[in-house]
């Protein structure tokens, strides 16, 4: 048995010391004078301390009443991911909207991406394995899919309640589109004045262009890039990726960023609307095509080189011995330095120095070129890093599922998917030290998490669900 625990005695009450000794003022020095002047009766107190006094009296004479423990504030446990609590509406399609989100699900932001019934999102038919989109998978990995009609009463109703527990809507629409499903900037604050409603277009919301219908290889048309991409003398080209999608996709996902920084930590308090043109993230990513006309005239305008640089001569890619390729990227003097010792041209005047380099670009190309065609992608690789200079055999995608490198830094990760059973994919960019992200599932069967939705966060039964699945509202 447990020994009774004896009760000690109470202690004595220990008065308070003066307010200028707590901290309010510095205390006085205590002298014999200052004795001798508080020992002197105090002046009659008036009837208000005099109640107050009374009341103090009888408190102490009642029995005491038995106080909780006063427990110290604990100091909030660190969430486990970035954007930990933070809800995001994905109501885009393709790439430019969904990559956004794409990048907040990484890092922990519950991602419900909502897709037309029957329909879905056109991504699911590209790169089709099996029956899936494997595009998709890759777009629309930790995201929750659910299905709902915005055209229909009932479906703009269940997404206006969604709205209301929802930190984030991201859409790219045409400009209009929203205004159209009444799902425009006022109504949308109005139900939920937190929410950053992230927008993408072809060419923003405004502007004599707005209204164009555009995708990404427009954004890249019009941005500048596919200008400066492709032979000297040969016509302008585009890349086999969404570049316009993907570069305006990733401003996308910053300003997201940004809005709920300023909301949360900055106690703005309040949403606020993202505007990006799909042409605006390669324009800004160009950073001297402005500058450099403005500054030195049209003529002056960057222009199509092909695999070399207008202003760098130790940049260029080769063809290898046996089919493959090698790239080369030297932006400083000691590190072409290094490129021309590992081909064996460093001792040559003729290129080494920048300017000589430049003057006499088109041999140095030559013998760069018969350099590499004699030897394979292995060995240039070897005498590269053997002088450590900045170079690179091409990498296909066949090459990079199985480098070395990306599986170390788990650049290459498998995910379970529903459909496919495990699938390698990309792993997370940036890497973070203390919530490095992760991925938990790949993109969802159409609808998969329709009953968690409006079920476990809407609170809706099984019966309603079931009904509104008949009448085609998701």
């Amino acid at each position: 048995m447990k020994a009774k625990a004896t009760k000690k005695p109470a202690k004595k009450a220990v008065a308070r010391p003066a307010a200028a000794a707590r901290g309010r003022a510095p205390a006085r020095k205590v002298t014999r004078s200052t004795v001798k002047r508080a020992a002197k009766p105090a002046s009659k107190p008036s009837r208000g301390a005099a109640a107050a006094s009374r009341a103090a009296s009888k408190a102490k004479s009642a029995p005491s009443a038995k106080r909780r423990p006063v427990k110290k504030a604990r100091a909030a446990a660190p969430s486990k991911s970035v954007f930990e609590g933070i809800r995001v509406l994905d109501i885009g399609h393709i790439v430019a909207g969904p990559i956004a989100a794409s990048i907040l699900a990484d890092f922990g932001a519950d991602v419900i991406k909502i897709e037309r019934p029957g329909k879905g999102d056109p991504l699911r038919m590209q790169y089709q394995h099996k029956g899936a989109g494997l595009h998709y998978k890759m777009e629309a990995r930790n995201k929750k899919s659910v299905t709902l009609d915005l055209k229909s009463p009932e479906g703009h109703a269940i997404f206006m309640r969604l709205v209301k527990v929802s930190d984030v809507i991201v859409e790219n629409f045409r400009p209009g589109v929203m205004e159209a499903l009444g799902l425009d900037w006022e109504t949308l604050k109005r139900a939920n004045p937190r929410l950053v409603l992230c927008r993408l277009s072809g060419f923003g919301q405004y502007g004599p262009y707005a209204k164009r219908r555009a995708y990404g290889r427009i954004g890249e048309a019009f941005g500048g890039f596919t200008y400066i991409n492709g032979t000297a003398d040969g016509p302008p080209s585009h890349s086999q990726m969404s570049l316009g999608d993907t570069a305006a996709g990733m401003f996308a996902a910053m300003g997201i960023m940004m809005a709920l920084y300023w909301r949360d930590a900055q106690r703005g308090k309040k949403g606020q609307v993202i505007d990006i043109g799909l042409y605006e993230g390669l324009y800004r990513l160009i950073e001297q095509q402005i500058i450099v006309v403005d500054q030195m005239g049209e003529g002056k305008t960057l222009r199509r080189m092909g695999n070399a640089h207008n202003y760098t001569p130790y940049v260029c890619s080769f063809d290898t011995k046996g089919g493959g390729h090698f790239s080369v990227s030297a932006a400083t003097m000691k590190s072409a330095m290094d490129v021309l010792r590992a081909m064996g041209m460093d001792k040559d005047d003729r290129f080494n120095d920048w300017d000589r380099c430049r003057e006499n670009i088109v041999e140095y190309r030559r013998l760069s070129t018969e350099w590499m065609a004699a030897r394979t992608v292995d060995e240039v690789d070897e005498a590269f890093q053997k002088f450590g200079a900045p170079g690179t055999r091409v990498m296909s995608g066949a090459d990079l599922i199985k480098d070395p490198h990306l599986l170390a830094r788990d650049m290459v990760i498998t995910v379970p998917d529903e459909e496919l059973g495990p699938v390698k994919m990309q792993g997370i960019v940036p890497k973070l030290s203390t919530t490095p992200g992760k991925v938990d599932h790949a993109g969802q069967k159409m609808g998969a998490s329709n009953e968690r939705i409006l079920g476990g966060l809407l609170g809706m039964g099984k019966a309603e669900i079931k009904a509104l699945a008949a009448r085609g509202v998701i």
